[in-house]
């Protein structure tokens, strides 16, 4: 009887864990593709605007997300800074129901720095 109490109590554990890990996803895949956008954006500092949401684009469908061309926005001007946005779609869902959309709105800017020896 004994075992089976602890049973019950590592399943409810394992549980609340997975919820958890399910809710803070979203906000971890955000922290994962502001990196992928810094880099897209200092890659943008040195190669053209086409290359740069080429390159971009393959590291968001590596994560798993639909890239759409309208949600991005890039803007390079003659000092080579270049500002990406891009408006994306997530959720929070547990065994396959769905318990919160969010939107999430990243935006970098990065600008050419020449290396001096």
């Amino acid at each position: 009887m004994k075992n089976a109490g602890n049973l019950i109590i590592y399943i409810i554990i394992i549980g609340i864990v997975w919820v958890i890990g399910c809710a803070v996803l979203p906000y971890w895949n955000r922290y994962m593709i502001k990196s992928d956008l810094s880099a897209a954006a200092l890659y943008g500092t040195k190669h053209s605007s086409d290359e740069t949401i080429k390159y971009f684009s393959e590291k968001i469908k590596e994560r798993g997300y639909d890239f759409d061309p309208e949600e991005f926005q890039f803007d390079k001007n003659e000092r080579n800074t270049v500002s990406i946005q891009w408006t994306y779609r997530d959720e929070i869902s547990v065994f396959g129901f769905v318990l919160k959309e969010l939107e999430f709105t990243l935006d970098v800017t990065e600008r050419e720095t020449k290396e001096q020896l």
